[in-house]
Formats: C-alpha cells, structure tokens, sequence
C-alpha cells in the first residue's frame, strides 16, 4: 500500500471535520460523512491506533494567563549521539518547553518556552547555553506577535472559507479559579475527553462542566479544538519559510496573508518580532511543491520580500498548549 493509500475518501473527511473542532460529536461526522455513529467511532479509533491521530489537543489563549511564548531557533556544531540524547531528554523533560521541532534546513532545533516575562525567559536561556553551548554554533530569538491558524484543507477539498483561529500575544491577567485551571490541565492533551468523564476526575456535576467549557469558550480563553497529526504516515512534509520583509506596508502584508489564506496546503501564519518577520507553515506532498509556492509568493510580493530561509521537520517531539498539563489519557 502506498502513502496515498493510507486514507480511503471517508476517513479523510472524518479527518477534515475532526480538523475544524476536534470536539465534534461522532454522530454529527457522522450525519456529514454519511456513516453511522458506531462506524465513525471505529474509523477515529483506527486512526488513534495507527499513530496517524497522535492526540487530541485544545488550544489554549496562555498570552491571556500572562505567559509569553518566545522561540529559540539552534543550529548545532560537533554534537555526538550522546550529548544529542541528552539534550533532547533535557527538552522533553524541561516543565517551561511545550514545543519543541527537529528539522533540516536552516535550523536544526526551534523551542518554545512558556515564560512569565523576559527576565525569565533569559533565565531559561541562560541554563540551556550552561549546558550545551559547545555545541551550538548559531542561535536566534524571536517572540510572536500574532498568530493565525487554518484547518487542514488539503485532507478533503470543499468550497467553504477556510476556518482561521488568530490570536495574539497580548499579555492579560486573567485569574481562573482552581477548577477553570483543572479543565484547562485535562483537556489540553484530551480535547475529546467527555464531560461525563471530566465531571467524574473533578467530583463535580457535568452540568457545571459543561457551564465552565462553554464559558472558557466564550471568554476566548479556550481558543478551539484540534489534534496532533503524523503527516509523514499520509505522505506530506511540514516545510516552513521564515520571511524577512523590505518597504512593508500593512496592506500589502494583509494581501501576503490573504494569498496565503486562500492555499490549502497552508496551515500557520506568525507574524514575530525577531531577525525576521514573519513564519509560514506549510504541509506539502514533496519539497518540490513548497520550492513552488515559496516562488510564486517571491515573485507576487517582490516588493516587500527581501529574503527567505526555510526547514523541513522531521519531528515534533513535544506540544502542550496549557503549563502544567496532564498526559494523555489512555482510554
């Protein structure tokens, strides 16, 4: 069986609509995709199965609980397979990663941090250069300013408007309370988990479960629903451009942005404060198809694109989006 074969036309709809909100209930897919509840069911378990559906996660508006988000991006210089494990243990273990990606190109490692404020986050750059500085030959910062999100259309084309998620990186000071925080920690790595179950970890009712969700919802504190993909089971390839601009204005990078909206192949926008200015994330059948829209975007927006460096990933090993949350939950 080939990678194209992986996926027959109604597991890549359940994909797809599980894409949008990965809370959807099954029998509503199921409503979509023409299939009874108890086959949908059968079909997420198989893809959970497989590795192809790695988890299901929600992503949360941490900026609005007062973290900031900034990266780190390495390039590496004489590491030995000793000293690599032991720095990708240190990055798998460290509480304040929540993201980190192993890639070829013009980086080798990109890390997220949560971190309170920059004085922090200097702290938490400081003990990764104590300990593996002899092996980094390069190394950037940069903090997001904006994010901007899309749902995976490239697993089942229709002719909707994309569903775009932005958020910024706006600090707030909201305080929730011990329960709204225990939600968050449940469902950062569970998206899907029931209230029923839910209700039951917390002792409490699933009415009031159910209240808090659609409250975090409506607060934006709870910015949507997704799920941890293995893109290389189906065949594709996580390139992302990192773009420095010349002469912008903010129209013509809205245009940037609606161009690349409008690509089903293109699933993240940042727009960052850093050497460069802004981050593309594609996910691609071949390098040779993001070699080509990375042209034809060159060649669109010549006039505020001065430059662009780029990486393929080979893995994620770590993503939260909620410190301090709890592991997946094996049912």
């Amino acid at each position: 069986m080939t990678k194209d074969e992986v996926l027959d036309l109604k597991d890549k709809k359940i994909l797809f609509y599980l894409d949008q909100n990965a809370r959807t209930s099954l029998s509503k897919i199921g409503r979509k995709v023409r299939l009874s509840q108890e086959v949908v069911f059968h079909r997420v378990n198989k893809l959970q199965e497989r590795g192809i559906i790695k988890r299901f996660q929600t992503v949360v508006a941490i900026s609005k609980l007062g973290y900031i988000a900034p990266k780190v991006y390495l390039q590496l210089q004489d590491i030995t397979k000793k000293k690599y494990q032991e720095l990708y243990d240190y990055l798998i273990e460290h509480k304040s990663v929540f993201w980190f990606g192993i890639s070829q190109g013009r980086w080798d490692l990109m890390i997220a941090y949560w971190s309170k404020d920059t004085f922090e986050f200097g702290k938490l750059v400081d003990d990764l250069l104590h300990k593996f500085s002899p092996y980094i030959l390069e190394r950037e910062v940069t903090i997001g300013k904006n994010t901007i999100q899309y749902n995976r259309r490239w697993f089942y084309y229709d002719e909707l408007e994309p569903i775009e998620t932005e958020f910024g990186s706006e600090l707030g000071d909201i305080k929730l309370d011990k329960m709204d925080t225990e939600i968050l920690k449940y469902l950062a790595n569970n998206a899907r988990l029931p209230v029923t179950k839910l209700a039951k970890l917390l002792k409490t009712t699933t009415n009031v479960v159910h209240y808090r969700i659609k409250q975090l919802e409506k607060k934006k504190i709870i910015y949507g629903y997704k799920f941890a993909l293995d893109t290389n089971q189906l065949g594709y390839e996580i390139c992302k451009s990192f773009i420095y601009f010349k002469n912008i204005t903010e129209k013509r990078r809205k245009q940037l942005i609606d161009f690349c909206k409008l690509h089903q192949n293109v699933i993240n926008i940042v727009l960052c404060v850093g050497p460069w200015d802004m981050e593309i994330e594609f996910e691609v059948k071949k390098f040779d198809d993001f070699y080509n829209l990375m042209n034809e975007i060159k060649e669109k927006f010549s006039d505020i694109i001065k430059n662009y460096e780029s990486v393929v990933f080979r893995e994620e090993p770590k993503q939260s989006f909620m410190p301090g949350c709890y592991a997946q939950i094996k049912e």
